[in-house]
């Protein structure tokens, strides 16, 4: 019997090995993070924004159109990802800077072929504001995303013609979990900035908090804790809307008075591919656009 436990325990073992050396599922990285913690993630992108400072964005019309995707999973082909970037250059009335919430790749090495096929955005002096998804740390990839696109906790501000300032925040959520570290910062960075007359407070992280069925249903998924605390604390300080992605299926709810808004996958295999403008004025409406 103990022959037969071991031999079972063998071949298990051996499955999780063969499953994980694999370079589209990081099977043990789905159920636990063996790299950095969220802290020291939180630590890196800390340093990089006091090396770097904070984006401050001037002279934009009163009401502007925001881009947004995520769940991009860029694999084998990127005809979703390059709609995306036509539609955006394409529209003139689109804000100078995009969204993008993570998931950028589905396996090993796919971060040069994601910015290869974005680069026509950042060549028009264009910005993309990223945000960590958890297929960005499988495999230990996280040091590359910071190499390549730096913090995945920062804000950045939106100052009006008419003299409105509208707050975006990113969260890192990759791990399911903001973290203390982070999460603390969050608190004492809309404790500093409550009083500072801003229009709107915008959110945007890769992973939703609220689930209706049993999907990322491993650590990739907020607690029902953390997801009351932080929903308590959008609520305190006047958040006006949370963008968040990673189950891939389109969503909005209203909880506490804060907006939260799911948006679709942009990633090629999906059944229903989305990407989300944003209208942001003295309030905020949402489009989901189609792409396949």
């Amino acid at each position: 019997m103990r022959f037969l436990a071991a031999l079972g325990m063998t071949a298990v073992f051996g499955l999780v090995v063969a499953l994980t050396s694999c370079s589209k599922r990081d099977l043990l990285g789905i159920f636990a993070t063996f790299d950095e913690s969220p802290n020291e993630r939180f630590a890196q992108s800390m340093t990089y924004n006091n090396q770097h400072g904070y984006d401050v964005i001037t002279g934009m019309p009163n009401t502007y159109l925001v881009y947004a995707m995520s769940d991009v999973h860029v694999d084998g082909s990127t005809h979703n990802l390059d709609k995306y970037v036509a539609d955006y250059l394409a529209d003139t009335t689109a804000a100078p800077f995009t969204l993008c919430l993570g998931d950028l790749i589905n396996g090993k090495n796919g971060f040069g072929k994601f910015c290869e096929h974005v680069k026509p955005v950042t060549d028009t002096g264009r910005k993309i504001y990223y945000t960590v998804g958890n297929h960005d740390l499988y495999f230990g990839q996280w040091d590359e995303f910071y190499t390549r696109f730096g913090a995945s906790t920062y804000w950045f501000e939106v100052q009006t013609v008419g003299g409105f300032k509208d707050l975006f925040i990113a969260l890192e959520s990759g791990s399911g979990t903001l973290g203390v570290d982070q999460r603390d910062w969050l608190e004492n960075l809309l404790e500093s900035k409550h009083n500072q007359g801003y229009r709107n407070i915008i959110v945007f992280t890769h992973t939703h908090f609220f689930r209706t069925n049993n999907v990322n249903g491993t650590t990739s998924s907020f607690s029902m804790e953390e997801t009351y605390d932080l929903a308590d604390l959008f609520d305190r300080y006047n958040v006006k809307v949370v963008l968040q992605g990673h189950s891939h299926h389109k969503d909005c709810r209203i909880f506490k008075d804060v907006g939260y808004l799911r948006l679709g996958a942009l990633k090629d295999s999906a059944l229903d591919a989305y990407y989300t403008i944003l209208n942001v004025g003295n309030y905020i409406n949402y489009e989901f656009v189609k792409v396949n």
